[in-house]
């Protein structure tokens, strides 16, 4: 018998940490591991807990982008109060995305829509998937640029903390960017693209984040205003850029 030699796939783990703004308060945080494949796809999985107001809200995720993070396909698991209210998985060809999923408040549902490459991404409510979501964005422009993608912006709830569902939903928002800024995190001090969310379609209060500029585009911090008032920061990481 030849065995084969077992070489672990490249990965980088880390956790984001949620707390609000007036009193340093935890409401909540997910925990994320990345990985990179031979082919320079990536796969994020993601578990998410927080409490904020009435909401009690867990989230399990993964998703899987190729090699310019475009997305491939994903799976997601809510909870609300404890209680599992739906699952979905969806699968992004080049001209059609794809959602297969149930939910407590719309039973089963099997959905097809046209999409048009280049994607923004998938939003799926995790902050380093936010952060993924500015992987594709023409930096090269220079600070000021904001990019719109029209309605080739995928998610898979409307809700703010991705409550709902999960099915395909679109966001026509887009990104402007302020330009690079080093920012010093409880995980270290990380270069970093600073953007501004703008024209978000479901009532989102402002919107900033810090990615990181090392190409993993990890989500080193982030402040959400209005009702929110909200930071988020990378509060702990493990492993190296993945390349």
């Amino acid at each position: 018998m030849v065995r084969t030699e077992l070489v672990p796939l490249s990965r980088r783990s880390g956790r984001i940490v949620y707390r609000h703004r007036s009193d340093g308060a935890e409401w909540g945080f997910e925990d994320f591991t990345l990985t990179r494949d031979a082919a320079g796809g990536r796969c994020l999985s993601v578990h998410c807990e927080m409490a904020f107001d009435a909401e009690h809200v867990v989230r399990e995720t993964v998703l899987n982008v190729d090699a310019v993070f475009q997305p491939l396909d994903a799976y997601v698991r809510i909870l609300n109060h404890g209680i599992p209210t739906g699952s979905g998985w969806f699968r992004f060809g080049e001209n059609e995305a794809e959602g297969e999923s149930f939910a407590q408040a719309t039973g089963r549902l099997s959905q097809r829509t046209p999409i048009e490459r280049p994607m923004r991404g998938f939003g799926v409510h995790a902050l380093m998937g936010d952060g993924w979501l500015a992987a594709g964005f023409p930096f090269e422009r220079g600070p000021g640029h904001t990019h719109f993608l029209g309605e080739r912006n995928l998610l898979h709830s409307l809700h703010h903390f991705g409550a709902t569902g999960p099915r395909l939903e679109v966001s026509a928002s887009g990104l402007t960017y302020t330009g690079m800024e080093t920012m010093t995190v409880p995980a270290g001090t990380f270069d970093c693209h600073r953007l501004d969310f703008t024209g978000m379609t479901n009532a989102h209060p402002p919107y900033t984040m810090w990615i990181s500029a090392d190409g993993d585009f990890l989500y080193v911090a982030g402040v959400v205003e209005g009702y929110m008032d909200s930071l988020f920061q990378l509060e702990q990481l493990s492993g190296a850029p993945l390349g």
